[in-house]
């Protein structure tokens, strides 16, 4: 299988969205900013296939933690925040023959996963000190896991707060010592 990496800009010079993009969407900067992610995405999709690879390649597509200062009704928060806004994230993933297409896992996962995935792909056992909290998704892509792949997910916002989903659950830590419990199938 291929992985690839490629950045939308260098950088030391971040322009979101790329001038090329500006007002495209018709709706507003965030618009347009999708709108070249999108556009990217497909390149890289019409490349793989011009160069049939696309069979053996294993796409994933992600986002980090949130955009600043947008929110997401009903989620709380936004980027650099501890709440589901700032945490829950798109991913969608692609790998043709492997992945069932349409297919939903509503597992959490998190993008240090990664690390354990991408070596269980290759078969390649880490080393005890590389990617302990990294737990493999392989079967939660190929629909084959026979529960959550991971116990819990601890979330850590910039401002210290702190976070553990476990299922449903997620207990906040906030920095001035108040703790709040949520059960996100009730309440995101």
């Amino acid at each position: 299988p291929f992985f690839l990496y490629v950045p939308l800009s260098p950088p030391h010079t971040p322009i979101v969205p790329a001038p090329e993009f500006v007002g495209k969407s018709g709706v507003d900067d965030y618009g347009d900013w999708i709108l070249q992610g999108d556009t990217v995405l497909g390149q890289i999709l019409e490349a793989l296939a011009r160069h049939k690879i696309a069979d053996n390649t294993l796409v994933l597509v992600s986002s980090d933690n949130g955009a600043a200062h947008r929110s997401y009704p009903p989620l709380r928060g936004s980027k650099g925040t501890i709440w589901e806004g700032g945490h829950r994230e798109p991913f969608v993933a692609r790998w043709p023959g492997r992945i069932k297409p349409g297919s939903v896992c509503d597992d959490t996962i998190c993008l240090n996963d990664l690390i354990a995935t991408c070596a269980d792909v290759v078969g390649v056992k880490l080393p005890d000190n590389a990617g302990e909290d990294s737990f493999s998704i392989l079967p939660d892509l190929l629909g084959t896991a026979k529960g959550p792949v991971r116990e819990a997910t601890v979330h850590q916002s910039p401002g210290g707060e702190l976070a553990i989903r476990e299922g449903p659950w997620k207990l906040v830590f906030q920095r001035n010592g108040k703790r709040e419990l949520y059960n996100l199938k009730e309440d995101l």
